[in-house]
């Protein structure tokens, strides 16, 4: 962490280019002079059409609640209504008329104008800002409502009398009034509380007492009490200025510093992969090309929901709105390396409006609308794949086809090699096609044939064929086997799961309706009617000369290295699911899981080590995640219990339903914004940034989370994507990622409804204390274990 907070880059002439390949107005600076790009007329027509679009779906947002058709009613009911009444009247002549009126001499030209058109505008006018005012009222009210999470600290089943009519009111004054569009709610959310210092420091302690020696302990206590005392006061006032001015005190620096100023690989150890199937069941389609046709379709619908903001945003139990701004960065986004800190560059649609394919080690620029910007079909869209995958062009050199290794470098090396051979030419024009793509396609030839193997595929590939920087890579194999590839700093694994979520529901909805059909073969069928005029993919290019070899054999080699090291495994459990910890052990499915990791590690390890889990924080504005210690005295004791001999299988019982009930208060503090982790981040960062020495910051930021684990949430959608669609196969097998601590252990799971339970966990292969197997192995006799202790109560 402290590596990636180094001072910023001095400001000075940044020489930039015109990209003819970007349609909009554009002026680039030299030394040699000033250079305005100016498109040609049709794309001017696009362009203003698209800014149009925005405008309104812009000044619906400022409208809501209140629906478009209800602001231009009452504007022009209220202008209507001053006409008429007579000259003497109050609203034509009182006091707040005559300032109206004075407002508007000074504008010369309004005297020569009549008086009713005078009247009708300044009345339009008077209207439209008293709407604006009270929209804007309603919104900070609505903030103020949200503010409100009590909620979270009852009982679902048994919330209440005040938050049910909390719950009432949001959902009939705000969420039955009228659809909202994706943003719709952004500006409503609250912003994230700044913590207090004393609450951190005491919950933070109590998190690290049960891991530390008692001399090191008591060596921390008297460090935090120094740091409440000295320079703690001083960096929780720059925390409170930050938060005053800001939609979030901690996201943007979250995003700038954890993320883009990291300089390791992206491979293995930053992005994630994510499954778009569930074993053992068998997948959609078996034929390579018939899926990815079918899953790049479902993609840029979904893309195209999101550009229009037409996507409802979620919502905790069908009220509370959820922050969407991940979702932006889905498409058309690409991280671009800097040797300072990386970026995100995002595209809009009118630049983006193709995605890029790898086959075989050859990239391709293909279009996804025909020639008339209309979406391609199903079909259409794997005419276009065949082309590809018959392409019978002469074979890539090994150096173009390993070209995609330079985004698993070093960030920094990355960096340089793009500005050096990168910054003109082919490169830099294939280059610019693959970063404006709305995501890649990988078509890899492998035949997974186990969760494991295919999730390892989709995370790292063979090292030369997963372009890290997009912020999507669908990989699709050949026995038709699909996932998603994503870079981590635009968006969180629920993000992802999501939109999944709503792909498979609509794939599933336009196979049952017969929009698309697959053939004996796998194949999409060829629909009736004419196709429309279809744009052949292009072949990239790419000008690889001798130095730029060296750096592609190099980043090759350290990308294999790189998965070499690492051991990965998964399994999918029928005998532990949710059903059973719920009704049958009477836990609560998070914690159940969270306990068992605790007992199983130290089973191996005998000892007990910092442990990290996500919680979201999307009830707040532009909120990420906030970490739940899970490693806790309460978790610790019930471990030492299970295998003591002398504690009883009652108080073994107790014990673990005390733990999971503390690990779930810490889950809804985590929700609330009352934990520690990301408080004590900002924190770090202003003492940095203002060079004040905080010793019990250092310490703390600086402890590596042993073990890393996440639970993606699934069935998160609204209810009506499930309209019309076999629910019981809109499954995925989760995903996975790689271990953030070397010595350590990356741990996913997921259940999939009351059926399943998907675990997949990393170590590295160089650590000689890790071992993949046995933790999984170690991770099903714990769970077995607990649930024979809950179901031994229930025995006669």
């Amino acid at each position: 962490m402290a590596d990636t907070l180094k001072p910023l880059p001095a400001a000075g002439l940044h020489i930039r280019r015109v990209d003819p390949s970007r349609h909009k107005f554009q002026a680039a600076v030299s030394h040699d002079g000033l250079v305005l790009y100016i498109p040609n007329v049709p794309f001017l027509v696009k362009n203003f059409k698209a800014w149009v679009h925005r405008l309104y779906n812009r000044w619906r947002t400022a409208l809501w609640p209140a629906p478009p058709a209800l602001a231009i009613g009452g504007t022009m009911a209220f202008a209507a209504w001053v006409l008429t009444r007579p000259a003497g009247s109050w609203l034509r002549s009182g006091y707040l008329a005559t300032a109206i009126w004075n407002l508007d001499t000074i504008f010369l030209w309004t005297q020569l104008l009549p008086t009713p058109l005078r009247v009708a505008y300044l009345s339009t006018i008077s209207a439209g800002v008293v709407g604006i005012l009270l929209t804007e009222y309603q919104k900070r009210f609505l903030r103020l409502v949200l503010s409100y999470q009590g909620w979270l600290f009852e009982e679902p089943k048994k919330p209440s009398l005040f938050t049910k009519a909390w719950l009432g009111f949001i959902k009939y004054c705000y969420v039955k009034t009228s659809r909202p569009l994706l943003y719709s709610y952004q500006d409503s959310l609250p912003r994230l509380p700044v913590p207090s210092l004393k609450g951190t420091c005491e919950k933070t302690l109590i998190s690290l007492k049960p891991l530390l020696p008692e001399a090191e302990f008591k060596d921390l206590q008297e460090k935090a009490a120094a740091f409440q005392k000295n320079e703690g006061p001083t960096l929780q006032r720059y925390l409170h200025l930050k938060s005053m001015f800001s939609r979030n005190y901690v996201s943007d620096w979250w995003l700038r510093f954890v993320y883009l100023r990291g300089r390791g690989s992206l491979l293995v150890y930053s992005n994630y992969a994510g499954i778009a199937d569930f074993w053992p069941l068998p997948t959609v389609c078996e034929n390579q090309l018939g899926r990815a046709a079918s899953l790049i379709r479902q993609l840029i619908t979904i893309r195209q929901f999101i550009a229009h903001e037409e996507m409802e945003p979620l919502r905790a139990v069908d009220v509370i709105p959820m922050c969407m701004s991940q979702y932006q960065y889905m498409f058309s986004t690409t991280r671009i390396p800097h040797p300072d800190g990386d970026y995100l560059k995002q595209y809009n649609a009118i630049d983006s409006r193709h995605i890029v394919v790898l086959s075989k080690g050859v990239w391709y620029r293909m279009n996804v609308t025909d020639a008339s910007r209309r979406l391609m079909s199903a079909y259409e869209i794997q005419t276009l794949l065949r082309s590809i995958a018959e392409d019978e062009s002469d074979p890539p050199s090994a150096h173009e086809a390993q070209i995609a290794a330079l985004t698993t470098e070093n960030r920094s090396v990355w960096a340089e090699a793009r500005e050096i051979h990168f910054h003109r030419g082919e490169n830099r024009t294939s280059l610019d096609i693959i970063e404006r793509a709305m995501f890649a396609v990988i078509l890899d030839d492998n035949r997974p044939e186990t969760l494991a193997e295919e999730s390892r595929l989709i995370l790292t590939g063979d090292g030369t064929n997963r372009w890290c920087d997009k912020s999507i890579c669908a990989v699709v194999f050949a026995n038709g086997r699909c996932g998603l590839h994503t870079e981590h700093s635009w968006g969180d694994a629920p993000v992802i799961g999501h939109m999944m979520e709503v792909v498979l529901a609509n794939e599933n909805r336009d196979l049952k309706q017969g929009v698309y059909q697959f053939d004996s073969r796998g194949y999409i069928d060829r629909p009736a009617g004419a196709l429309g005029k279809l744009l052949p993919p292009t072949r990239l290019q790419w000008n690889i000369g001798a130095d730029l070899q060296q750096v592609i054999e190099a980043a090759t080699a350290q990308a294999k290295a790189n998965i070499a090291d690492l051991d990965y495994t998964a399994h999918t459990f029928e005998d532990l699911n949710k059903g059973l910890i719920t009704k049958k052990c009477k836990c609560a499915p998070d914690g159940f899981i969270q306990m068992g990791i605790q007992l199983a590690y130290y089973r191996l390890e005998h000892r007990f080590v910092p442990t990290y889990e996500p919680a979201m924080m999307r009830l707040y504005c532009d909120g990420r995640t906030e970490t739940i210690r899970s490693c806790s005295a309460e978790s610790c004791e019930f471990a030492r219990a299970m295998d003591d001999p002398s504690v009883s299988e009652k108080e073994r019982l107790r014990l673990l339903r005390r733990a999971t009930d503390a690990h779930q208060l810490r889950t809804k503090y985590a929700m609330a914004g009352e934990q520690v982790d990301r408080h004590l981040f900002a924190l770090y960062v202003v003492s940095r940034g203002k060079d004040i020495s905080a010793p019990f910051l250092e310490q703390v930021i600086g402890m590596p989370w042993t073990l890393s684990t996440s639970q993606i949430p699934w069935r998160m959608a609204p209810k009506y994507v499930y309209k019309g669609v076999d629910r019981d196969k809109i499954l995925v097998s989760a995903g996975g990622f790689g271990p953030v601590d070397p010595n350590g252990y990356g741990i996913c799971y997921a259940f999939m409804d009351d059926k399943w339970l998907v675990m997949h966990v990393s170590s590295r292969l160089s650590c000689p204390t890790t071992d993949s197997e046995k933790m999984l192995a170690a991770l099903h006799q714990a769970y077995k274990d607990m649930a024979a202790l809950c179901l031994s109560e229930t025995d006669p």
